[in-house]
């Protein structure tokens, strides 16, 4: 089963990348992470703009794969991200082109398979800025987490006017 796969990779990457003893100051900005994260799957539940979807077994759907990909997979690429962020500027520009190319390339070649779905005006573009959105937002947490938190207001706002859930679309 490829989330199996896809957990141990993350787990062996965790184990070779991850300077656990250091991993206390990554830990308030992955709780961030999973906040947004429920935000999304909260709201946007019956109207979601992308889902994942498990092409091996039947019972393997939307939660499950988030479940994973909340408390294993994120957990561990945030952290090695943070750990790893360049001090010049030079770099953390390239490093941070680099994650989000990552990222989106990953969503990208898992909707090619009909594992990462898009809808109601998703696109991989959207990701793309949205994955900016996201890697921005989370180092700024982890430099100054109550002005993540004033930026990441409006930018829910914006986001829900953009593409409104149901409690929000005059239905």
């Amino acid at each position: 089963m490829y989330l199996l796969f896809v957990i141990l990779v993350w787990v062996l990457f965790s184990y070779r990348f991850i300077d656990w003893k250091q991993f206390y100051r990554q830990y308030p900005t992955i709780l961030f992470f999973m906040f947004i994260n429920f935000a999304y799957n909260y709201f946007y539940y019956e109207h979601s703009l992308w889902r994942f979807e498990g092409i091996t077994v039947d019972w393997l759907n939307h939660t499950i794969i988030n479940t994973a990909f909340t408390f294993f997979i994120c957990p561990s690429a945030l952290t090695i991200f943070l750990q790893r962020i360049p001090s010049k500027r030079e770099l953390k520009i390239l490093y941070f082109s680099i994650w989000i190319a990552f990222f989106t390339l990953l969503e990208y070649l898992f909707s090619l398979k009909g594992m990462f779905i898009y809808e109601n005006g998703w696109s991989n573009g959207h990701n793309i800025g949205l994955n900016i959105i996201l890697f921005s937002v989370l180092y700024l947490h982890y430099k100054k987490p109550f002005y993540a938190i004033l930026v990441s207001i409006p930018i829910a706002i914006v986001f829900s006017l953009l593409f409104p859930f149901p409690i929000l679309s005059m239905k």
